[in-house]
């Protein structure tokens, strides 16, 4: 699994709107949290999110980016 967290480090210092980040490879998903956020969800929501919305979001965007070179990442706001 591709985890870093230099890059994690790097993700968070672009901004406080950046809460969470999910690094995934293959079935394996590792979450990150930006520390002392209040009213946080809970880690359970964000695990169903991690392992069932976005791994359909990154096959959709994907299946589009093909005739665009490909994908490397997806943002979601």
């Amino acid at each position: 699994m591709i985890f870093d967290d230099a890059v994690a480090d790097q993700i968070f210092a672009i901004g406080p709107e950046i809460r969470y980040l999910a690094f995934g490879g293959g079935h394996d998903v590792v979450l990150r949290e930006r520390s002392g956020l209040i009213d946080a969800s809970t880690s359970e929501s964000d695990r169903y999110e991690e392992l069932l919305v976005n791994p359909n979001l990154l096959r959709l965007a994907g299946q589009r980016g093909i005739d665009c070179g490909g994908l490397r990442y997806l943002v979601v706001a």
